[in-house]
């Protein structure tokens, strides 16, 4: 999530310039949130992820949110097009979690303006987070722990 790995080209030669990490694949913190909207206000949910986000790390997010549905109720997740986001399980599980009350919808592609979270996480890592390098992983984990307390967001 707060890491660039890779990000510029050599020049004339079409192959991508690797940067390198200090910890390598061990060094990422990821995270899965929810930005949920109601008549009280905004409210930040998270869950953080070892290793890379994945499609069965959705699919479990997404089956915590939609026990905690209420049946009669409509709670939208919107989600953007991302390929883990998509496919396998989600549409196995997409009739199910209507049925609890949970709908899913998907963004137009290449429209990332119209994602209400990205804000959120704009301002946790260019505000609340500024800085870039951190010690070790626990170091950043517990960065991004106090970034999300002064959010007030809770851990799902």
């Amino acid at each position: 999530m707060l890491s660039v790995i890779s990000s510029w080209f050599v020049k004339g030669r079409g192959k991508q310039f690797k940067i390198p990490t200090r910890w390598g694949s061990d060094g990422r913190v990821n995270v899965l949130g929810t930005l949920s909207l109601s008549g009280a206000g905004e409210q930040l949910e998270y869950r953080l992820l070892e290793g890379q986000c994945t499609r069965d790390q959705v699919v479990a997010y997404l089956q915590t949110l939609a026990e905690r549905c209420d049946p009669a109720g409509l709670t939208v997740v919107v989600l953007d097009n991302a390929p883990f986001h998509k496919g396998g399980e989600l549409t196995k599980r997409r009739e199910e979690w209507e049925k609890q009350g949970l709908y899913l919808r998907y963004l137009p592609a290449y429209c990332p303006f119209l994602n209400l979270i990205e804000t959120t996480w704009r301002k946790l890592k260019g505000f609340l987070m500024p800085r870039r390098c951190y010690n070790s992983v626990a170091e950043l984990t517990e960065a991004l722990l106090a970034a999300f307390k002064l959010l007030g967001a809770v851990q799902i």
